[in-house]
């Protein structure tokens, strides 16, 4: 595996692993959040891919949240990873990437602080991720005007499926007002693109734009808080990948990547390129 040239992961060295701190040792975000600073208008987030214990962290007990969670999202920090270099080679530009090195059972950051952590020792790691969001979406917003985050997670209800997450356009609603629904679901958009070459997503390109997106799938945290109803001024997604197109034996996940990357490619031609 190649590394990225991560902002703030700590290395030993080159080509070798993120240090892990001792149990004696606070946890640092260098060593448990991989940020990629960017050149693009394109911000990839992964916040429950991680597999990393956070030192002097107990686990989450959850009393009280309610749909509380601790699954791991299966090789969706590897399909972040693997989609950005993709997507390097693809427009020779540098997306912003954060992905999460931290096990969801420490640290949620899909969830407000309130619900994402119950140690206090764990607070610097959630807002060292969302500090580096924030820092893309104000960074993109400057210089392009315009940008999409995307937010990857993996689900296993439907698993050859991609679900995609809105909050049924709310968190698209620039896209939209300036390109119309066919930025979101069109042949030249990301989703439709990946439709084209063989992926179901739910709901399909072809339905009617008042569909509603699957309920458990339609949007966390992440979109809520840096989509463009919030104020920053980007357009932010939530995709949702089936098992089945995370699987690490057939190597699909890095299929998945690749197919992804093209298809924001495509998306980039039409809808962000030109910026302001």
């Amino acid at each position: 595996m190649r590394f990225m040239q991560p902002l703030t992961l700590l290395l030993a060295s080159a080509g070798l692993a993120p240090v892990i701190p001792s149990a004696s040792e606070s946890p640092k975000s260098d060593d448990l959040i991989l940020i990629q600073k960017g050149t693009l208008p394109v911000i990839i987030s992964a916040p429950h891919g991680g597999r990393m214990k956070v030192p002097g962290v107990p686990e989450r007990l959850g009393r009280g949240i309610a749909k509380f969670q601790t699954v791991l999202d299966a090789q969706t920090a590897e399909i972040a990873e693997a989609f950005a270099r993709d997507l390097e080679d693809e427009l020779k530009g540098k997306p912003w990437l954060v992905v999460a090195r931290f096990d969801r059972r420490y640290i949620d950051a899909n969830r407000s602080a309130a619900e994402a952590y119950e140690s206090e020792k764990a607070k610097p790691l959630y807002d060292a991720y969302h500090a580096a969001l924030a820092e893309a979406c104000r960074a993109v917003k400057k210089k392009f005007g315009r940008g999409l985050l995307m937010d990857i997670h993996g689900q296993g209800e439907f698993q050859e499926a991609i679900c995609r997450g809105t909050r049924n356009g709310k968190s698209v609603a620039l896209l939209k007002d300036r390109d119309g629904w066919s930025a979101l679901t069109g042949k030249r958009s990301i989703l439709g693109h990946l439709q084209r070459n063989g992926y179901k997503v739910l709901p399909s390109c072809e339905a009617d734009a008042a569909t509603r997106e699957p309920a458990k799938f339609d949007g966390g945290y992440i979109i809520d808080t840096y989509g463009c109803q919030s104020g920053y001024a980007i357009d932010a997604i939530q995709l949702e990948f089936g098992t089945n197109l995370r699987d690490k034996e057939k190597g699909r996940y890095t299929q998945t990547a690749r197919d992804l990357a093209a298809a924001v490619a495509v998306f980039y031609e039409d809808y962000l390129k030109d910026g302001k």
